[in-house]
């Protein structure tokens, strides 16, 4: 939407998208894949299901390893061999039906809900912002798919175990040692260097697992001729020790670390940024008796942000930035589960989490106003130091039943508590599956969520020192899905998720990479207090008949947040999405190919308006000055940018020799090179007393080639 006022200025953000994407294809060249056999085409099991296995909940996603009941369950030859940029573990999941994401950011929405409204979690702890290269909107994930043995998500609905996120759930596992003999896989390039090695002890009683990756971006850029001056580094690491005492208990410790630097100069400004993670956990499963069992974790974790830099953005002086955060937790957490018969069982558990955090902020921001017949540039200071401690408490309680064999039902109630915002929150849940017929289930679901500003989530950045209540939605979503035998699954399912209360917030206009939002000329403030995304999804998908693998999904949806009588479109608003997914592998072979095609409505376009006056220079000469404007927010929605679309192919190859086996990958990104714009520069003169103006495209990423390599030993 463009609106012409009297008064102006002229966008001066440069796009990052070159930059990230070259990034993103030398990081894509390094984390190759190692294909496991596919050991999910099994028959269902023909005796009914333990109660507390089934899956009552609709929007169920099994990945790596099928969970029961899910009517898409990915295994990890297909996660592996999926197309996807950047060889990581969230990108080769963002296809599935009520997913959207961006181009360069690992992260992903789940039926229109903010990214950080995902409950994340590995083996029992939740993991906060698990992402590298956040300044780029965090490209790539600190988990390594070749660490993980299963992933449960959850798109709406999920029940009372879950606590404090509004979005969706992602439950991660991760792999299981190997206890035989001792296992080493090697992955080396110019960019990574990975490396996992397992083994056991104790004749198998003990088991131990190690993976690390370590990138070099900088080294792949300068070899690669770049002249620009980009240096990021990233590495992560995971750990695990089991140990298994008689029948009853099982015993595990995890570490799991995650580092980055980032030195970025050109003429408009720099970065220095450094990001780390550190969690350190322990589990206990303990199998009472064939009737009850539980879980215990106890976990610490820290994480630092720092940032620092300057940006050109309007005037004639840099705006400077220095931002440092830090986080720590630690918790306890336990699950019980109690199945006396095979028509009632009841879960029930709580957790509780000491946090701190730290913030020191200060920037000096430039803004360009008229006054009178000249232009002021203004310096605005910008000051925050702020300590903030609190506990998070969380309790639940969940019986399940099955009156009659073709029902099971569960009502779940939970409380959470979190101290620095006074929150305090029921959150009544009800989950009911359906069985209509040998191939057909019916699944329902509603409840309540609620989720805490969380300790470290201030926007001091933008001058926010106090936290906010928390957010609350109600959840409403109805599925059913048929099974046409072994070859194929249908679904079609409906959702609602109302937010009944909303706290403001600042967001930037543009969906283009600001490694510096809250210095741009597109940020505003969303000062909403209710919204609603609602939406339509159908899929299906191929059981791998023939060695041919196939899913696709159509949904229609909308999100959008409440300012005053106006509902505003969110900035990653989809209407419509289409996703095809196809890949063959003959029989009794080793390779397989890949193709992946995708295509969307355009996400909202950014309004914006000129002002237009003219100033008079130190000689008295008359000058037309414009200064471009963005917002306002309430305009968000009507304008869109145009369709999206995209095809990826991957090609993957087995060979296995005498001293171990190799997997090879060729992937190509945007194969057929589209232009998909992400947004809009502009560009304006004044001629004869007549404003004009133009726009060129800020372009998403073009065609990325990228090949790597494994070796198991």
């Amino acid at each position: 939407m463009i609106v012409l006022r009297r008064r102006p200025r002229l966008l001066g953000s440069a796009s990052s998208g070159a930059v990230l994407g070259a990034m993103l294809w030398f990081g894509t060249a390094s984390l190759a894949a190692q294909v496991a056999p596919d050991s999910t085409r099994t028959r269902p099991d023909s005796a009914p299901p333990r109660l507390s296995t089934v899956h009552v909940t609709s929007g169920t996603f099994g990945l790596l390893s099928p969970a029961r009941g899910a009517a898409h369950s990915l295994s990890r030859d297909e996660i592996i061999t999926r197309p996807q940029l950047g060889e990581d573990l969230f990108r080769s999941i963002a296809r599935l039906p009520g997913l959207t994401s961006g181009e360069y950011g690992a992260g992903f929405h789940v039926r229109g809900a903010e990214v950080d409204q995902l409950h994340v979690s590995l083996d029992g702890l939740e993991l906060y912002e698990p992402f590298h290269m956040k300044d780029f909107d965090n490209a790539l994930s600190i988990l390594d798919v070749q660490s993980v043995d299963g992933i449960d998500l959850v798109t709406a609905g999920f029940t009372a175990e879950y606590g404090g996120r509004l979005g969706g759930v992602l439950a991660i596992r991760s792999a299981t040692p190997r206890t035989d003999r001792l296992r080493t896989s090697v992955g080396i390039s110019v960019t990574n260097l990975r490396l996992q090695s397992q083994g056991g002890f104790a004749d198998g009683r003990g088991g131990w697992l190690v993976a690390a990756r370590r990138g070099y971006l900088d080294l792949a850029l300068k070899l690669a001729g770049s002249a620009d001056s980009i240096s990021p580094r990233y590495g992560d690491a995971f750990a695990t020790v089991t140990w298994t005492q008689g029948l009853k208990h099982q015993f595990a410790a995890h570490l799991l670390w995650a580092d980055d630097n980032l030195h970025y100069r050109v003429k408009d400004g720099g970065i220095n940024s450094a990001y780390g993670s550190a969690y350190g956990w322990v589990t206990w499963d303990a199998a009472y008796s064939p009737q009850l069992s539980a879980r215990t974790v106890a976990s610490v974790g820290a994480l630092r942000w720092d940032r620092s830099g300057d940006a050109k953005v309007i005037s004639a002086f840099r705006s400077t930035v220095d931002d440092r955060r830090r986080f720590s937790m630690s918790g306890v957490r336990q699950d019980w589960l109690w199945a006396p018969q095979s028509a009632f069982a009841l879960k029930w558990g709580g957790q509780v989490r000491p946090m701190s955090a730290n913030y020191t902020y200060t920037a000096l921001r430039s803004e360009r106003k008229f006054q009178g017949d000249t232009i002021a540039n203004i310096r605005v200071p910008v000051s925050v130091a702020r300590p903030a401690e609190g506990t998070q408490w969380g309790l639940y309680l969940a019986p399940r039943v099955r009156p009659v064999s073709w029902l099971v039902a569960e009502l779940g109630v939970r409380y959470d508590r979190a101290s620095w915002s006074n929150d305090e929150s029921m959150s009544p849940r009800a989950n009911v599956m359906v069985t209509l017929g040998p191939r057909t289930t019916l699944r329902l679901g509603t409840g309540r969520y609620a989720q805490p500003q969380q300790l470290y989530g201030l926007q001091v950045h933008d001058g926010i020192t106090e936290f906010g209540s928390e957010d609350v939605a109600e959840h409403r979503v109805a599925g059913i899905e048929h099974r046409f035998g072994l070859v194929a699954v249908t679904k079609v399912e409906a959702y609602q998720r109302r937010i009944v209360r909303e706290r403001p917030r600042y967001i930037n206009l543009r969906a283009t990479v600001q490694v510096f939002p809250e210095l741009e000329l597109d940020r505003v403030l969303l000062p909403a207090t209710t919204g609603n995304a609602t939406g339509v999804e159908f899929s299906a998908h191929g059981l791998g008949a023939h060695g041919f693998d196939w899913a696709a999904s159509y949904a229609k949806s909308r999100v959008t947040d409440r300012v005053g009588v106006v509902d505003v479109a969110r900035t990653w608003d989809q209407t419509h999405t289409f996703y095809l997914d196809a890949s063959y592998r003959p029989p009794g072979t080793s390779w397989r190919m890949a193709i992946a095609w995708q295509v969307r409505s355009g996400w909202p376009e950014a309004p914006v308006w000129f002002e237009v006056d003219t100033t008079r220079n130190a000689k008295g000469v008359k000058t037309p000055v414009v200064i471009t404007r963005w917002g306002p927010v309430t305009a968000l929605g009507p304008q869109r940018m145009p369709w999206y679309h995209r095809v990826d192919a991957r090609f993957t190859r087995e060979v296995t020799t005498s001293r171990g086996k190799a997997a090879f990958f060729v992937d190509l990104f945007n194969a057929f090179d589209t232009e998909n714009p992400s947004s809009w520069d502009y560009h304006t003169t004044v001629t004869s007393g007549r404003l004009w103006v133009t726009r060129s495209a800020v372009v998403l990423l073009k065609r990325l080639p990228s090949a790597g390599v494994t070796w198991e030993f």
